[in-house]
């Protein structure tokens, strides 16, 4: 099998979870700003600046690496990072639009293409 094939494959195996998380923890991008409130006020005399939902995805990749130091094969730690850069890149290049992003990934699936569409619009140039 082509090597692409099977890489693209993982990918969309992947992010399948976020359809099983987001039935269980609700939508990732919403999810995220939670989080970064909560550590903003764990962490409200250790913190210089607030942590933004970024600083939340980043931080969570690296418990996910830290975790595959002691278990390199654990392949939900791998889905997981890949899943935590998706959410990264929804939440850099669309900001506007991320929950409308997460909740049409959520509703129709991700086939493991991404598409960017130039100046804002919603269709195809």
């Amino acid at each position: 099998m082509d090597i692409n094939k099977i890489i693209k494959k993982e990918i969309k195996d992947a992010s399948d979870l976020i359809s099983d998380r987001g039935e269980d923890y609700g939508n990732a991008i919403s999810n995220h700003k939670d989080i970064a409130d909560l550590y903003n006020v764990l962490l409200r005399d250790k913190l210089h600046s607030n942590l933004s939902e970024i600083d939340v995805v980043t931080t969570i990749i690296a418990i996910k690496m830290a975790r595959l130091m002691k278990s390199p094969n654990h392949l939900d730690s791998w889905r997981d990072i890949i899943n935590y850069c998706g959410i990264a890149i929804a939440l850099n290049k669309h900001h506007e639009k991320q929950d409308e992003i997460v909740e049409n990934i959520v509703r129709q699936g991700f086939n493991g293409e991404y598409k960017e569409y130039q100046n804002g619009s919603d269709t195809q140039p």
